[in-house]
């Protein structure tokens, strides 16, 4: 039980530094989720998967999720294997189509602050016409 305490230590003390728990007080943890889910794309959950398996999973997931599909392709050059037009133009396509993705998903976090906002704006008027009574509208001071 001592022993692992003394290796989840060192791991707990770096994870609530305060300057890693300042970036997740807005709730932005999508990171850690999309990169969890390339990982279990690699080497799902519900199958079972060896130790190596998952560790070259990680390493593929990291590679992607920081770089693109073209670090794909030069790990693929790196191991001798002549990369074709068509894998270029996969990863080239996949890159993009992560990026779009991930600026489609951006907007749409946006777009639900700005109907947050305007649905809290209405409920302050609400609270305001039942407290003060209607103050203007159409044929009010007829």
């Amino acid at each position: 039980r001592d022993l692992v305490q003394q290796v989840i230590k060192p791991i707990y003390t770096d994870l609530s530094q305060d300057n890693l728990l300042e970036r997740c007080l807005g709730g932005n943890t999508q990171n850690n989720e999309s990169f969890n889910g390339l990982l279990w794309h690699f080497a799902p959950k519900h199958i079972y998967s060896g130790a190596k398996t998952v560790e070259i999973a990680s390493y593929l997931a990291t590679a992607i999720y920081n770089d693109g599909y073209l670090s794909i392709l030069k790990i693929l050059n790196t191991m001798g294997i002549v990369i074709g037009l068509a894998a270029k133009s996969f990863a080239d396509t996949q890159d993009s189509r992560r990026i779009l993705l991930c600026e489609k998903r951006h907007l749409e976090a946006t777009k639900e602050a700005r109907i947050a906002r305007r649905k809290a704006n209405a409920a302050i008027q609400e609270f305001y016409e039942e407290e003060e009574g209607v103050l203007y509208a159409p044929g009010i001071g007829d």
